[in-house]
């Protein structure tokens, strides 16, 4: 089950909204077919497997299938893969974890043992639910799973002083894992503050082929310059401007402006003199975005902490110690109260990162 779940990650930024799923065919003690979800609406990971095994000239009948999550049952822009199972004459299915889709959740192991084929479930699947955090989050509530992520100096400075000749404060292969996160998320969001200061590009730069994210920008005002890199490439990837219905109204032109770039100007509602974010989610959770790396300044990110509508955090901390400077941007998170489960710290050269899921 452990393959199965590895392979399930090499379709991270390609399957969405579908989910990661890998699967490990196993006879006599032997590893005789592997397989994964590669693309959206393309062949599932159990028939990818079963297809290998066939490959490699191996039998499959009276195999055991390992997946990490349970077989659909029904037709979509697959056929059912419970019926590449049974025809295959597989023996017995691991499933890791049921699926909460109501077009399966239980339905697709129950029609696997109709047909006389051995199912266990449980194996590893609270790793299996980590996987698909936003898959199933995305069932449940129509939303994606919203990733916090930010940069800081061992005292919390979000940034190098005014003047200072450096630009970043964590090192080439942090900034590359960054990327790597953006490649697999369907979306990436700053607020406009971030925007005016750095001038993003917010795309995967990683010098071959990647998915790219949806680019969404919270901007209850329009200050978007037309003449910034995400307006001014907008037509290569999207770029979505979230704005205050009045001041959408209010700022005709420079809307038609935007959109004549390729821009999207999507009208929000208020909420205490901001945008809601609670809208903001629910938009993206109709475009299909299942995950979302929310890469915005401290603004932002207290933003989705305070209405707990953050799922996980990822923090990257260089061995640097800026000290005061005025006006210097910081996480300050004074009074709130967080606790991280599923801890990982994981070391990029002199950086650390921290992750981890909110409770």
């Amino acid at each position: 089950m452990q393959q199965a779940l590895r392979l399930a990650r090499k379709g991270a930024g390609f399957v969405a909204p579908n989910p990661l799923v890998g699967a490990v065919i196993v006879k006599d003690g032997k590893v005789i077919g592997k397989g994964w979800h590669k693309k959206f609406g393309r062949a599932h990971a159990e028939v990818n497997a079963i297809t290998n095994c066939l490959k490699n000239g191996y039998d499959p009948a009276g195999s055991t299938l390992f997946v990490t999550l349970e077989p659909c049952c029904h037709y979509g822009k697959t056929p059912p893969c419970t019926e590449a199972i049974v025809k295959a004459g597989i023996a017995a299915v691991e499933i890791a974890t049921l699926d909460d889709c109501a077009l399966v959740a239980g339905k697709g192991a129950d029609q696997l043992r109709q047909h006389g084929v051995r199912v266990i479930t449980g194996c590893c699947e609270h790793q299996a639910r980590r996987l698909n955090a936003g898959f199933f989050k995305h069932q449940k509530t129509g939303r994606p799973q919203v990733i916090l992520k930010w940069a800081e100096s061992i005292d919390g400075k979000l940034a190098w002083p005014a003047g200072s000749p450096r630009r970043w404060l964590t090192n080439e292969k942090s900034r590359a894992h960054v990327h790597q996160i953006r490649s697999q998320c369907g979306a990436v969001l700053v607020g406009i503050g971030t925007v005016l200061a750095d001038d993003p590009m917010l795309n995967v730069r990683l010098g071959r082929a990647k998915p790219q994210p949806i680019r969404a920008i919270l901007d209850s005002r329009l200050r978007i310059p037309p003449t910034s890199q995400l307006v001014r490439t907008a037509r290569q990837q999207p770029v979505l401007v979230y704005a205050l219905a009045t001041e959408v109204h209010h700022q005709r032109d420079k809307v038609w402006t935007l959109v004549d770039q390729g821009c999207e100007v999507v009208e929000m509602p208020e909420k205490e003199g901001r945008i809601s974010l609670p809208a903001v989610l629910d938009d993206l959770g109709r475009r299909g975005i299942t995950e979302l790396l929310v890469e915005g300044g401290p603004t932002v990110h207290r933003g989705f902490l305070r209405e707990q509508l953050a799922d996980q955090i990822m923090t990257y901390i260089a061995p640097i110690i800026i000290g005061d400077h005025p006006g210097l941007p910081e996480m300050n998170l004074s009074g709130s109260l967080l606790t991280l489960a599923d801890v990982q710290i994981r070391s990029f050269d002199d950086d650390v990162l921290i992750e981890g899921y909110l409770e």
